[in-house]
């Protein structure tokens, strides 16, 4: 058995089948895309591609609904980051320190995620319904507050919050669940000395415990950037980019250039830009958190 670990060829043997579906399913599709980025092509089989150089990205760049999309997604990433982590690791530090009913507040906090965004988007739309059958708008009927009644996603004001709020309640599980994992990990040891050295309360929890799960808190930081910025189903269903394109995102905008209007090489050149934003983001991201272990 040793020797097959040690055996350069067996191991390249068994590489190639997923380098193989990472090729076909990741690379070439991505490489493809920033091919047609560069071509104007209506997405109809026959017609020739049309290289156009650079005009889809000079295009897309003065597009003001494009350039306003950039700056929601930008807050959607912040926000979220915050939201979703941030709410994740508290509950995680919460649950792990309160062990009482602890399989409870798993199972409460994780059905979210076992939920499809469909359901989810639907289960909202309903509740934030612009009318008095909403249920937000009719509980704030029934205690007096009529004056506080808004169409909330149909509101410049408040569309985008909501749809923030929404993304943080179905993903606050799964970082709940990273952060209970890692605090699984730490050492009965260290805690105890820390305890003996004074770090009690908050001082453990940002001078001891918080240091220990920093890698975890950087890989959650990664997948809330990645997932936000390729975001599309909760805001199609929510608010399909409205009002007046005020909760759009770059990927709902790729879908409608790509799908609605046809034009495959303005979609992928969005779709070009959202896999660069990302890789962009999440390198910014790491290096930013690792400022924090150069220190320690």
């Amino acid at each position: 058995m040793a020797g097959f670990r040690t055996n350069k060829r067996v191991i390249v043997l068994f590489l190639i089948p997923a380098f193989a579906i990472f090729t076909f399913f990741e690379m070439i599709p991505v490489a493809a895309s920033i091919w047609f980025s560069f071509n104007e092509w209506p997405g109809v089989a026959g017609v020739p591609l049309k290289f156009v150089g650079l005009e889809n990205y000079l295009y897309i760049f003065q597009y003001e609904l494009f350039l306003r999309s950039l700056k929601n997604v930008l807050l959607y990433v912040f926000w979220s980051v915050i939201g979703q982590v941030g709410i994740g690791f508290s509950l995680a530090l919460l649950m792990y320190h309160v062990r009482r009913g602890m399989r409870l507040y798993k199972a409460s906090f994780f059905i979210p995620i076992i939920l499809p965004a469909t359901s989810i988007a639907l289960i909202w739309y309903f509740i934030l319904f612009p009318t008095d059958l909403g249920v937000v708008n009719h509980f704030l009927e029934m205690i007096g507050l009529e004056s506080w009644q808004r169409p909330w996603l149909v509101d410049k004001n408040t569309a985008m919050g909501w749809i923030i709020v929404v993304t943080t309640w179905a993903s606050v599980g799964y970082y709940t669940t990273i952060g209970l994992a890692a605090l699984a990990g730490l050492s009965d040891d260290v805690l105890e000395a820390a305890k003996i050295d004074g770090a009690v309360g908050f001082r453990k929890v940002f001078a001891v415990i918080i240091p220990m799960i920093w890698e975890s808190l950087k890989i959650s930081v990664v997948l809330v950037i990645t997932g936000v910025l390729k975001i599309f189903d909760l805001i199609f269903i929510l608010t399909d980019g409205g009002p007046n394109g005020a909760t759009h995102v770059p990927a709902t905008l790729m879908y409608n250039e790509a799908f609605v209007y046809n034009n495959y090489g303005i979609g992928s050149a969005m779709a070009t830009v959202i896999f660069l934003l990302s890789i962009i983001l999440s390198l910014f991201s790491l290096r930013l958190m690792s400022l924090r272990d150069v220190e320690r």
